[in-house]
């Protein structure tokens, strides 16, 4: 994958390739937007335990 940076409210920003690290940081302010990020999220974990990114 490709580098991706992740802003962080204190300290440096983060700098990964890991998918399931960039799942995580992703927040939005609309609620129903939250709801489908939440699923990637999930769906990131499984496929990571699954696969063992």
């Amino acid at each position: 994958g490709r580098n991706v940076i992740i802003e962080r409210e204190k300290g440096s920003p983060k700098v990964t390739k890991d998918g399931v690290t960039v799942a995580k940081s992703i927040q939005f302010k609309d609620r129903a937007k939250n709801v489908g990020a939440d699923l990637v999220k999930q769906v990131a974990k499984a496929t990571n335990s699954a696969a063992g990114d």
